[in-house]
C-alpha cells in the first residue's frame, strides 16, 4: 500500500485515503467528511488493520468527494516555498 491509495479499515469497515506515509507500519488515512461521532476524519493506523478497498469500495468513496485532490487542501504547506 502507499500514498493515495484506497484501503478498508477492518476494525471499523470503512474506507479511507492513505494521504501520507509515516514510515515503519503507519499510515495517514483520512475518511469521508463529515464524521459520525466518535469518529475521526483522519487516522494514524498500522498497515495490518487497513486492506485494499475493492474496485466498488473505492468508486463509493470518491463518487461522494474522497479523492487525493480534495485532501491536498488538508495538507500542510511544504515549508521553504
Amino acid at each position: 500500500m502507499k500514498r493515495w491509495d484506497y484501503v478498508v479499515y477492518k476494525r471499523e469497515g470503512r474506507t479511507g485515503l492513505i494521504t501520507l506515509d509515516l514510515g515503519g507500519d503507519l499510515m495517514r488515512v483520512a475518511f469521508l467528511r463529515p464524521v459520525p461521532p466518535g469518529q475521526l476524519a483522519e487516522a494514524t493506523i498500522r498497515t495490518g488493520d487497513l486492506k485494499p478497498a475493492s474496485a466498488q469500495e473505492t468508486e463509493a468513496v470518491r463518487a461522494k468527494g474522497l479523492t487525493p485532490e480534495s485532501q491536498k487542501s488538508f495538507l500542510p504547506p511544504r515549508r521553504g516555498r
